[in-house]
Parts: C-alpha cells; sequence; structure tokens
C-alpha cells in the first residue's frame, strides 16, 4: 500500500505558530492506533510547541486511512488530518522517515512493543535512514523488565533515545508533590525532614478497563489488558505501574519487596481471566540521588484489588513523616492534594486542573528534550522526566511482586499458563 493521498505539505497548522512553522521541529508517527490516541496522547503530538503528527501506522490494511478519516470528523482539525500520511507497515513508515528529526509513538498493547522496536531497528538499519531521533513507548513498556530491557538496549544500540510514556511523572499535580516534599528547599518539607510511610490502596475499577464484574466473561472476548499474552499481567500492568513509577520518581526505588498474589474472582465465572486481580505489596526506599526528600528505609505498603465486588471504589495515596501527611488520589492529574497535620485534619487543600490530553505536558517536555530547549531561553538544557532507567526499575518491581504468581518471568511465561502456581488450587 502507498502513503495515503491525503498528504498535504504545504497546509499549515493552526496549533504552531508562524515562526514555529518554519523552525525545526519534531516529526511524529504513531504505530497502533487504540483509544490511547484519541484523548490521552494523539493531539499531543500536533498541539505541542516544535511537534507536529506526520505519520500513523496500523497493520490492518486501510485502517491507518480510515483512523485518519474518522478523526478528522471528531477530534482531528482539517489542516492536522490532511497533513498525516497513513500505513500498514513499520517498513514503509520508516522509509518515509528521512528529514533528521523524527520520533515514533508506539502505541500498541504492550504484547507488540518488543516486536514493533525490533522493526523500527532494523527497518532503519536496512534503509539506512538516519532521522529517528527517539522511539516514545507507552507504559508499562515490556510485558516484564527483560522485554523492556531488551527494547532500551537495542535503541541505545542504535543511538535512539529511549523515553516510557509515564505520563504522570510530568503533571501539575506531581511538580507540585515534589516542591511539598522538599525540592523546592527546606521551607517546603510540609512532611518533615524524612518520610517515614507510603501507604496506596486501589479497590475497584475494573469496569474501567472492560471487566464487567465477572458477569457475562467470554473467555474469546476477554480485554487485551487482562490477557497475559498482550499485557503482562492484570490491571497491576496498566494502572499499579503508574503509582510504582511515581514512588520511584518521589522517592527512590522500591527494594525488598514482597507480595502476596491472588486471583480472588475465579469463583464468579468459568471463563474468568487468568491474571491476578489482587496484590498487596510491602517494600522499602532505597537510595537515590532524585529523590525530593530523604526517604531511605521509609516502608511501603500497597494494596490493587480488582476482583469482582459490591463495595464503593477507593484510590488513595498517603504520604507520612514527621511532621504530617499528604493525602491524594493515586490515578488523576486533576484531583486535589490533601495536606494533613500529625493528628489527620486537613489543614490545606490543593486543586488542580486536568490537563486535556493527560500525555501532552510528558511529550512537551520530550520534544523540548530532543530539540535542545533551554527553560525560558536560558539555563541548562531541559531533560524530560521520562527515563529508560525508571522504566526498567519499574519492570524490575512488576516481575518481583508479581513473578510468585506466574512462575517466574525470565521467559515467556504468558505462553505457559499451565505452570502458573497462581491458578494451582491450594490443598484443601
Amino acid at each position: 500500500m502507498t502513503p495515503s493521498s491525503n498528504s498535504n505539505h504545504g497546509s499549515t497548522n493552526k496549533y504552531k505558530s508562524d515562526d514555529e512553522q518554519h523552525d525545526i521541529i519534531i516529526h511524529w508517527a504513531i504505530v497502533g492506533l487504540g483509544d490511547v490516541c484519541t484523548i490521552k496522547s494523539g493531539p499531543a503530538f500536533y498541539k505541542c510547541h516544535g511537534s507536529t503528527l506526520a505519520a500513523v501506522m496500523r497493520r490492518t490494511p486501510g485502517a491507518a486511512r480510515e483512523w485518519i478519516k474518522h478523526n478528522a470528523v471528531s477530534n482531528l482539525p482539517r489542516d492536522v488530518a490532511w497533513s498525516i500520511r497513513a500505513f500498514d507497515s513499520v517498513e514503509q513508515m520508516i522509509e518515509d522517515m528521512s528529514n533528521g528529526r523524527d520520533a515514533i509513538y508506539v502505541a500498541t498493547p504492550p504484547g507488540a512493543h518488543l516486536e514493533n522496536v525490533r522493526q523500527i531497528v532494523s527497518s532503519r538499519q536496512r534503509r539506512k535512514r538516519n532521522g529517528i531521533k527517539a522511539v516514545y513507548v507507552e507504559k508499562p513498556c515490556g510485558r516484564c523488565a527483560w522485554e523492556t530491557r531488551a527494547m532500551v538496549d537495542e535503541l541505545h544500540a542504535q543511538n535512539i533515545e529511549f523515553y516510557p510514556a509515564y505520563v504522570s511523572r510530568a503533571h501539575e499535580r506531581t511538580q507540585v508533590l515534589r516542591q511539598l516534599l522538599g525540592s523546592g528547599g527546606d521551607d517546603n518539607k510540609i512532611c518533615g525532614e524524612t518520610i517515614t510511610s507510603i501507604r496506596y490502596t486501589q479497590r475497584g475499577s475494573s469496569l474501567a478497563r472492560g471487566l464487567d464484574n465477572g458477569d457475562n466473561i467470554d473467555s474469546s472476548t476477554i480485554p487485551w489488558r487482562l490477557n497475559a499474552k498482550q499485557s503482562g499481567g492484570g490491571l497491576i500492568m496498566d494502572m499499579g505501574c503508574h503509582v510504582l513509577d511515581r514512588i520511584d520518581y518521589l522517592f527512590g526505588p522500591l527494594e525488598n519487596v514482597k507480595s502476596t498474589v491472588l486471583r480472588k474472582g475465579s469463583s464468579s465465572s468459568s471463563s474468568y481471566p487468568l491474571v491476578e486481580d489482587y496484590v498487596s505489596m510491602s517494600a522499602t526506599i532505597g537510595e537515590c540521588d532524585w529523590s525530593a526528600v530523604p526517604s531511605v528505609g521509609a516502608m511501603v505498603e500497597c494494596v490493587w484489588d480488582f476482583s469482582p465486588r459490591e463495595e464503593e471504589d477507593v484510590d488513595e495515596l498517603i504520604i507520612s513523616g514527621p511532621n504530617g501527611s499528604l493525602r491524594m488520589a493515586g490515578m488523576g492529574a486533576g484531583l486535589p492534594i490533601e495536606v494533613l497535620d500529625t493528628n489527620g485534619n486537613i489543614v490545606k487543600t490543593i486543586e488542580f486542573d486536568a490537563p486535556k490530553h493527560a500525555a501532552q505536558p510528558l511529550i512537551q517536555s520530550v520534544v523540548d528534550e530532543l530539540l535542545g530547549h533551554r527553560p525560558g531561553g536560558g539555563g541548562d538544557l531541559i531533560q524530560s522526566p521520562a527515563r529508560a532507567d525508571n522504566a526498567i526499575r519499574t519492570s524490575e518491581v512488576l516481575d518481583t511482586i508479581l513473578g510468585p504468581y506466574y512462575g517466574g518471568r525470565h521467559d515467556e511465561f504468558w505462553s505457559r499458563p499451565e505452570t502458573w502456581p497462581g491458578l494451582i488450587a491450594p490443598p484443601e
């Protein structure tokens, strides 16, 4: 198939200033066009300064062109839609990328991430295209740590930057939280000189990921997020990874990780997903040079319970120190932060506006780094908070948490469910 005929390189983008139309910008291509591309991420690529969406790719013949047509009606501005090229293969897309300022967003389910990255690398090698500067990979990157490491290593070997899409790192709420904890100076250490404990609880939210409380589940239509071959595990891989990564970003690496992993909802249906739906984890914070406040040795306790249940959903993160606590939802960039005194009384509530496109702040930081921008035109070069090392650490923690359920995650464990200890009934 040839590129989409609705390419029109003479069009202008109303989201760019007149000067920016002529500046060097990052031309993005998207591989995979799921729901995440409609609101969360897709529009950011043409709304960010110094960035434009130049191409989309989907394997189903004609699907990329149909995506452009569909979104041109409801989402994409006409001038943007007319400038995007459509492809059916990564190889064709790479062949078209040659301007020296290109980046690719891998937005497929995680089960295809490593394959897509390897296609990008091999196509670049065969075509001797030097233009690809970066690959931005949807979280949790790999289905397990060895896949995430392989993506990082193979891209870096080709001098291609790897950016993980842990979007909450760049949200205003997370940056304000860093300031409150102490990165803004001693006066801002609102919980005290150190952090002593971090507790997170999430119960419910299975409906948000396509699981109807165990009712009317058909094994042939289980959502990809609940299919280990596509996701690498249960909903902790899709949702819990954000909280684990944010803890790493704010406080330091998780060490001494211990877990209990269960499939609590299995009795609700004979075709209930095989992946876990309950995780309880304990850990401590290790040493690092990036924490917002000294946190070494702080206790971390997290519970994710996505099993069918009648109670109300819970999403609560509490960060505690000797002078008080901070309480907030773990998920949701626009939800408030409550400042509590040592007796648990609310001292102050800090409100936030959620970004219309959740990924836009992080994507802007990636673009700024690739273009060598400086804040306000001066100072040090901007560095995105999305780093390859943090993706690897989060994947390693997820492997440690889930390893006992799957009998290890050092191999293609998704292809051997008959060996998963988590599916073996305990002795009576």
